[in-house]
C-alpha cells in the first residue's frame, strides 16, 4: 500500500494532502511506476550539477528510475520570487535557503508530503505550513577554514588563534553583505566569542579586530579560490563541503579545521512545488533524496547528509573530519537568520569600516 492519502475540502477548492508515509507501507516500486508515467522528467530550480553533488544525485536518480532532470539555476531569493509568481506550478522541486523554504510552506506553496523517514529527520530541519505544505533541510554545512600547511607552520584551531600576528595578510572570507556564507562567518565568530550566534556585535567586533591587526587579506563578494591557489592567502573561511572539496581537488597541502571554540552549522532547504506538473515524481524524488541513497550521494560531494540514520560508505566517511571535531557546533535558527540579517550586516560594516 502507498502511504495513506486524504482529501480535505478548503473554502475555495479541494486540496489533496498526503499524510505521513510510513516506511513499512510505502510501495516505492508502485510510486516509481506512477512517477515514470508522468513523462520521465523532473523540473528543478536552483539544483545545478555543480552544487551539492546534484550532478551525481540526479544521474543516479535517472539511472534508477529513468527520470531526467531539467534545471534552471537560480539563487534562493529568485526561487522564492519565482515560485510565488508562478503559484508553484512550473517546477517540481527546488533547493533554497531553509528560511525561504519555510516561508513558501507558510504560504501554502510547497508540496504537502511527509516522507517515510519524517520522524528520523531532526527537529528544526523540517516543517509543516499552510494546508499541510512541507519543507525540509536535506543537507548541512559547518563553517570552518582550510589552511595551506606549506605557508602556515602553526595551524590555527580556534577563532582566537586566528588573531596571531604570524597570520598577517593570510586570511580571506566572504562579504556578509553579498553572501550567506559571509553572514555565517559573523554568526560563527559570535558563537565562539559569546556563546550566542546572534550576538552579532560580538562577532563583528572580533572580525574587526582581525582587520585592525592586518590579518585579513580580502573580503570577497563571491567564492574565489584563485588567491589560495596562487599562494597569496593561506586560509579561506567557508563551509566544510567547499573546504573538503578544495582540499581534494586543488593539489595543495592543506588541512580543514572545524574551530574547537565553536562554530555554526546551517542546512540546505529542499521543497516540492505545491502545484508541481509531476506530483508523483516529487514524492519519489523526496523519498530518494531524504530517506536513503540521495543522502549518501550528498556525502560523496562532501555535503553532510541531514538524516542521521543513513550510513555512509566507509570510503566516503573517511574523507570527513572525525565526529569529535564537530562537538562544539550550533545549528542556526532559520527564523532568527531572517530577523537578524540587516543588523548583522550593519554591525559588520561598522566594525570593519566598510563603505
Amino acid at each position: 500500500m502507498l502511504a495513506k492519502r486524504r482529501l480535505l475540502l478548503g473554502a475555495a477548492a479541494s486540496v489533496l494532502l498526503i499524510a505521513a508515509a510510513q516506511a513499512d507501507d510505502l510501495d516505492v516500486g508502485t510510486l516509481a511506476e506512477e512517477a515514470k508515467a508522468e513523462g520521465g522528467v523532473i523540473n528543478t530550480y536552483g539544483m545545478p550539477e555543480t552544487w551539492a553533488n546534484y550532478g551525481g544525485i540526479y544521474a543516479r536518480f535517472e539511472e534508477k528510475y529513468g527520470i531526467r532532470q531539467q534545471d534552471i539555476d537560480m539563487g534562493s531569493s529568485v526561487v522564492l520570487a519565482r515560485m510565488r509568481e508562478e503559484n508553484a506550478s512550473k517546477n517540481d522541486v527546488a533547493d533554497l535557503k531553509p528560511a525561504f523554504a519555510s516561508i513558501l510552506a507558510s504560504e501554502g506553496l510547497t508540496y504537502p508530503y511527509k516522507v517515510s523517514c519524517w520522524e528520523d529527520l531532526p527537529e528544526g530541519q523540517k516543517g509543516v505550513g499552510k494546508d499541510g505544505s512541507t519543507w525540509y533541510a536535506a543537507y548541512k554545512g559547518t563553517l570552518g577554514w582550510i589552511v595551506n600547511t606549506r605557508m602556515v607552520d602553526k595551524v590555527p584551531r580556534t577563532w582566537q588563534e586566528l588573531a596571531d600576528p604570524a597570520l598577517e595578510g593570510l586570511v580571506s572570507y566572504l562579504d556578509p553583505r553579498a553572501t550567506g556564507t559571509g553572514e555565517a562567518t559573523v554568526k560563527a565568530a559570535a558563537y565562539a566569542i559569546s556563546g550566542d550566534p546572534y550576538d552579532v556585535e560580538a562577532g563583528a567586533e572580533f572580525l574587526g579586530k582581525l582587520h585592525e591587526m592586518g590579518i585579513i587579506a580580502s573580503v570577497d563578494p563571491k567564492v574565489d579560490v584563485s588567491k589560495f591557489q596562487r599562494g597569496e592567502v593561506a586560509i579561506l573561511i567557508n563551509f566544510d563541503y567547499n573546504l573538503l572539496k578544495w582540499k581534494e581537488d586543488l593539489g595543495i597541502p592543506a588541512e580543514v579545521v572545524i574551530p574547537a571554540d565553536g562554530t555554526i552549522a546551517s542546512g540546505g532547504g529542499v521543497v516540492g512545488a505545491r502545484n508541481a506538473p509531476h506530483p508523483k515524481t516529487v514524492e519519489l524524488f523526496l523519498e530518494y533524496l531524504l530517506c536513503g541513497e540521495g543522502q549518501q550521494y550528498y556525502a560523496k560531494g562532501f555535503v553532510s547528509p541531514m538524516n542521521p540514520t543513513v550510513e555512509l560508505p566507509a570510503d566516503v566517511a573517511s574523507k570527513f573530519p572525525p565526529k569529535e571535531a564537530y562537538a562544539n557546533v550550533r545549528f542556526v535558527d532559520y527564523q532568527k537568520d531572517a530577523e537578524y540579517s540587516d543588523a548583522l550586516k550593519e554591525a559588520w560594516a561598522r566594525a570593519v569600516g566598510a563603505q
